[in-house]
């Protein structure tokens, strides 16, 4: 039976992700009454269940398991079977998604905030009527400020589909694939179509990766780019350049043809599509209270994450770009600690690192020479090869590089790239760096613990230093 009261709370939070979690917990810890809404019987978003955590879940375990053959093939007496079942690929995933939720609702609890599970839909900017999913416990809830991080989906244009779509994934389903194929087509060379790329190229796998552009990643330092389109072909992994999907036609029932627009035809047991994600707005009742959209749903928001409804806050996926999970929780506490008149001298940091999880992995923090060349701002290039560096020799890592861009004037670090053995963790020390505004005479003088990976910095400051003869 539908509870006709109305629930009041100072902050109504929509969906369970990274960024409504860190909501909740920045308004529970300024005493205020705090109200979930997660339409799942789980949490912790997609972020936690078809995104980040599974897919890093499952390359890790694909990287300790090449690791092991690779052992073999260097006489080490180790036993790895050859017919490992995608069941037995995922269960690392299970484990590590059931340890993060139990962990997500134990913090709720603790702060006593309130969990629902429903769908929610504005009846006013502060009146909220949630669907539950039986429809018999139904509530309305009153909130002075809402924030929005209900997160995405991935993008599915219907074009191309046939009627029967069996073999055909998105970065959802393909997690729940039964069984391996030998070939896959991946339609789309962003972040994560380049991800899964490796991850499948890595269990032997043959991959077409299929990209509009005349090049993957357009955003990443053109030199790492080249450097990782070498890694891939390297792995097997064929690149198909500055091609448009036609449409994808089901041969039978282990086959499925992709067609481009340029008469070539690939074959392969599955595709997964990966062309860009989709904002999770639909039923939510934006526009009948004014809240200003863009496209595929993106909420428009100011600095502050404010949406063109005052009370109304919007974070992580569902506004767009960079939709990190790491942003989405920044963005949540500034949002929270702005409506509360809470927020001092906090922003979100101008230059902001990122971590792709391919194989090799890059990362990435401030310009790129790019983009310093078309500002017309000088710089100049200190580089370090892993090679060089005795750590990545004893991980069996030693490709790859690591970029430092700087003033050559005044030594200021303006941006750090990187390519090779846990660059995503690596990049924060050079964030840091530039956070304070430091230059790179800091990685000179500064005491690297030995062997580590982090003296590739040491190295590259005294080839960027060498270059501009001042050692």
């Amino acid at each position: 039976m539908t509870d006709t009261a109305i629930h009041k709370y100072d902050v109504a939070i929509f969906g369970s992700g990274p960024g409504g979690e860190r909501a909740a917990m920045q308004a529970s810890k300024l005493g205020k009454r705090v109200v979930l809404i997660e339409k799942d019987s789980h949490v912790g978003g997609s972020s936690l269940h078809t995104g980040t955590i599974p897919s890093k879940s499952l390359r890790e375990t694909v990287v300790n398991l090449s690791r092991l053959k690779r052992r073999v093939n260097q006489g080490m007496n180790i036993s790895v079977r050859r017919d490992i079942t995608v069941d037995e690929l995922m269960y690392r995933k299970d484990f590590v998604i059931q340890e993060q939720e139990t962990t997500i609702r134990n913090h709720l609890f603790a702060n006593r905030i309130d969990l629902v599970q429903g769908t929610p839909t504005f009846k006013s900017p502060t009146e909220i009527y949630v669907e539950t999913p039986d429809g018999e416990d139904d509530i309305t809830i009153h909130a002075e400020f809402t924030v929005i991080s209900t997160g995405s989906r991935p993008h599915r244009p219907t074009a191309w589909f046939p009627e029967n779509a069996e073999n055909i994934y998105d970065s959802d389903s393909i997690l729940q694939v039964k069984r391996l194929p030998h070939k896959i087509t991946i339609i789309g060379s962003g972040v994560i179509g380049c991800e899964y790329a490796c991850i499948f190229s890595r269990m032997g796998i043959r991959v077409n990766l299929i990209s509009r552009d005349r090049t993957i990643m357009p955003f990443v330092d053109r030199e790492l780019s080249e450097n990782f389109m070498y890694r891939m072909r390297h792995n097997r992994i064929t690149l198909r350049l500055g091609e448009d999907v036609k449409e994808i036609v089901k041969v039978d029932d282990e086959h499925v043809k992709v067609n481009l627009a340029s008469g070539k035809s690939l074959s392969s047991g599955a595709v997964l599509i990966a062309a860009g994600r989709d904002s999770n707005v639909e039923g939510l009742g934006l526009g009948e209270i004014g809240v200003e959209q863009g496209k595929r749903g993106l909420i428009c928001v100011n600095d502050k994450y404010q949406t063109s409804v005052e009370n109304i806050y919007a974070v992580g996926d569902v506004i767009g770009f960079p939709g990190l999970a790491s942003t989405a929780v920044i963005q949540a506490r500034i949002a929270i600690l702005h409506a509360f008149n809470q927020l001092e001298n906090e922003e979100m940091p101008t230059d902001l690192p990122f971590g792709i999880w391919t194989i090799p992995s890059i990362a990435m923090v401030g310009a790129n020479e790019e983009e310093l060349t078309d500002k017309s701002i000088p710089y100049e290039v200190g580089i370090a090869h892993f090679k060089e560096v005795a750590r990545a020799h004893i991980m069996g890592g030693e490709y790859g590089i690591l970029k430092l861009l700087f003033d050559p004037e005044t030594l200021k670090l303006l941006g750090v790239h990187i390519i090779g053995p846990h660059a995503p963790q690596l990049i924060h020390l050079g964030q840091s760096v530039m956070y304070y505004g430091g230059d790179i005479k800091y990685f000179v003088n500064a005491v690297f613990n030995y062997p580590t990976l982090d003296e590739a910095y040491r190295i590259a400051a005294f080839n960027g230093m060498n270059r501009l003869g001042l050692l």
